[in-house]
């Protein structure tokens, strides 16, 4: 059997006690009484500690902090709500910045979408293969073989009675400015059909519908051998450069 440290000082102070009580009973009945001296306490105490009973030297083991003897204080509940509201702040300003780059992928996509529907690209600039055309069906389109006021020339024939031939000066100057000023790719052998294919799209509302009118007067004209009359050219003559420049 073993006893805690406490426990066999306790022993040894009561049986120093005990002593002590003795020696003054034989003391008080006329016995000569000597009193301990620090070397027979000491060896007292040696051979307390010497006894089995009593039990030598023992350990104790106790938990205690890795981080110190200290122990950390819990997180107060007015920093954790400052916490969470500064959280919810940054996920807000984060979510608001993905916001502001989606509308702004969205506005880039839509500009493009109207950009193209709208017909709105920049003319076409003429190719070397353009710039060499000379005929188109038979038909001179070369710049340098035209008048520089087309229209006027076309009205300068049509007064002279020249009908046809100002009819088809009106188309050689058409088809002209649609291949070398506004880039147009038409076809050598291109059918007027073609060519109306061709300039819409291309020319603008104006534009397009002079080509339409001259055609048809053309083709009625030219392959329907129908007499056409001065005040059907007429107005073809006055819009030429309104219509194509």
């Amino acid at each position: 059997m073993r006893f805690r440290p406490e426990v066999r000082l306790a022993v040894l102070a009561s049986l120093w006690l005990a002593a002590a009580t003795a020696a003054e009973a034989l003391d008080t009945a006329g016995q000569a009484h000597v009193a301990p001296s620090a070397a027979e306490i000491d060896a007292a105490v040696e051979r307390g500690r010497a006894d089995p009973d009593l039990g030598g030297p023992a350990k104790s083991r106790r938990l205690r902090w890795v981080g110190g003897e200290t122990r950390p204080e819990p997180a107060k509940p007015g920093e954790l709500r400052r916490w969470l509201v500064n959280l919810f702040d940054f996920i807000g300003r984060a979510a608001s910045l993905v916001l502001w780059m989606l509308g702004f992928m969205a506005a880039g996509i839509l500009g493009v979408w109207v950009y193209r529907a709208a017909g709105l690209r920049a003319p076409r600039v003429a190719s070397a293969g353009l710039d060499a055309r000379t005929e188109i069906g038979a038909l001179d389109i070369r710049p340098a073989s035209l008048p520089d006021d087309i229209g006027a020339a076309a009205r300068a024939l049509l007064d002279a009675g020249h009908t046809r031939a100002a009819l088809s000066l009106l188309y050689r100057g058409a088809l002209s400015r649609a291949v070398h000023r506004h880039g147009i790719a038409i076809g050598a052998a291109a059918t007027e059909s073609e060519v109306l294919r061709a300039v819409d799209g291309r020319l603008d509302a104006t534009g397009v519908e002079y080509f339409r009118k001259l055609v048809q007067l053309w083709q009625h004209t030219v392959y329907a051998g129908a007499p056409t009359g001065a005040e059907a050219v007429l107005p073809l003559c006055a819009r030429f450069v309104a219509a194509l420049g």
